[in-house]
């Protein structure tokens, strides 16, 4: 079975062609992570959901779709220029710092799950500093997409990013306001649950999202 193909493609800021890879099925099975993040071949190969022009550097998840009027400025810029000539960083972490960097004013929320797969790239890299400074950059997006729409998914992201960065009191309150004020389903109730249990120890690991949604994790007051 063939799961990539090559797509010819034309970069819409210097016209050049390029094959890029398209991953056409997986076999992703398995719970995600927490952060969901997926398991099996997506999860070794999320670099291909970004496509990179050898030529001028532009990034986008679809180089079939149109250009901002401020790509090219941003393209320019010294920050894009220091990402893209960055020998420290390995393909697949530049390319999704260079697309969150790029979304930033366009587009809140999409910049934040970007740069939130910046930080797993930088996490299978062994980069923590990398992933810790992406997944900041994370949480900032995000948290201002809920300023114009409520998601319950980017929600438990947030407590997730903010726990994995080891700020566990400011993730445990997250968890605790979701749980007291949004009317969420049991099985979402049961991440958070699970998410203030992993608080309490200082666990800041990587975690897949609990499978059996019919039991409720015990709280436990710090305290204790």
């Amino acid at each position: 079975m063939k799961f990539i193909n090559n797509v010819k493609k034309k970069c819409p800021v210097c016209q050049n062609e390029h094959n890029y890879q398209k991953l056409l099925e997986n076999n992703s099975f398995g719970m995600r992570d927490l952060d969901t993040r997926p398991p099996g071949m997506m999860r070794n190969m999320m670099h291909l959901l970004v496509e990179k022009c050898p030529v001028c550097g532009y990034v986008s998840y679809d180089m079939n779709q149109p250009i901002t009027s401020s790509t090219k400025s941003i393209m320019e810029s010294a920050k894009y220029q220091e990402i893209l000539h960055d020998d420290e960083l390995n393909f697949a972490i530049k390319k999704f710092m260079l697309l969150g960097y790029l979304l930033e004013n366009s587009d809140v929320k999409k910049a934040g799950i970007t740069y939130l797969r910046s930080a797993w790239m930088a996490d299978d890299a062994k980069k923590p500093q990398i992933a810790m400074k992406m997944r900041s950059k994370a949480i900032k997006f995000l948290e201002l997409s809920l300023k114009t729409e409520e998601d319950e998914n980017v929600s438990l992201i947030i407590v997730d990013l903010y726990r994995r960065i080891r700020m566990f009191d400011e993730a445990k309150e997250e968890a605790e306001y979701r749980l007291n004020n949004l009317g969420l389903p049991k099985y979402k109730k049961n991440i958070l649950l699970y998410q203030i249990k992993l608080c309490q120890e200082h666990d800041d690991l990587d975690h897949t999202i609990p499978g059996n949604y019919d039991y409720t994790l015990e709280r436990v007051d710090d305290d204790e």
